[in-house]
């Protein structure tokens, strides 16, 4: 009787087949999460963007535009992708930005007329980011982990 002999090269190959798929992995995850936290860059440089002009509005108008619907003020929660024009066509941002990716989590405006503040909210991907609050804040309705709160008098 003849026993069967392992052939030493397909063993080899197969050692090699495993440890790439594995670095493969690993690779892909590492490049997902870099991808996850770009996005959430563009989205905090986004927040502070649709700020400036939210701000120069205030230096204008001396209140914060609204958040609901108004005769008198732009909706700027309706305004996220559009043009931030207001009731005189003067343009304060020729388009606002919007979220592209977690369409879901639309950014969110929140005015606080009493002290002349406002929030804007947002989805960030990378949880492990130290801005994402691990108890999430709800702005019409949706929860989001990421706040940029800014004082228009300052």
């Amino acid at each position: 009787m003849k026993k069967n002999k392992s052939n030493p090269l397909f063993v080899e190959l197969l050692i090699v087949v495993v440890a790439l798929s594995i670095l493969g992995f690993i690779t892909y995850q590492q490049f997902a999460l870099a991808e996850a936290r770009s996005r959430d860059i563009q989205r905090k440089n986004d927040l502070n963007e649709i700020s400036k002009a939210i701000r120069l509005y205030f230096a204008d108008y001396g209140h914060l535009p609204s958040a609901v619907d108004s005769k008198k003020d732009p909706n700027i929660n309706k305004t996220f992708g559009k043009p931030f024009v207001d009731d005189k066509d003067y343009v304060y941002m020729k388009q606002m930005p919007k979220e592209n990716y977690l369409v879901n989590k639309p950014f969110c405006y929140l005015q606080n007329e009493a002290s002349g503040s406002f929030t804007l909210y947002a989805q960030l991907e990378d949880k492990s980011d130290l801005q994402c609050k691990k108890e999430e804040l709800s702005c019409g309705g949706v929860k989001y982990c990421y706040t940029y709160i800014v004082d228009a008098n300052k």
